[in-house]
């Protein structure tokens, strides 16, 4: 099972079918396990889950990644984190 392997490509691939069979449950841990946090912000976006997309923008600020931080406060409507 993807549990037991740790390799990323396996993860992705699990990702990428539970998305077309619209397992979203699976298609975040999957995101999570191969840190696509790209990916993982804008599923939170779709599902609507506001808290953990705040829970990535602070992600975004540890890792320093200024584009990551941006587009989570854009997904999140905030102004003034935009511009930050």
């Amino acid at each position: 099972t993807a549990y037991e392997m740790s390799d990323d490509e396996c993860w992705h691939r699990l990702g990428l079918e539970a998305l077309r069979q619209g397992n979203h449950q699976v298609v975040e841990m999957s995101y999570q396990r191969t840190k696509n946090f790209e990916r993982l912000s804008f599923l939170y976006l779709l599902t609507g889950n506001v808290e953990k997309l705040r829970k990535m923008l602070r992600i975004a600020e540890m890792r320093r990644d200024i584009m990551g931080r941006f587009h989570n406060a854009l997904f999140l409507g905030s102004a003034s984190e935009r511009v930050r």
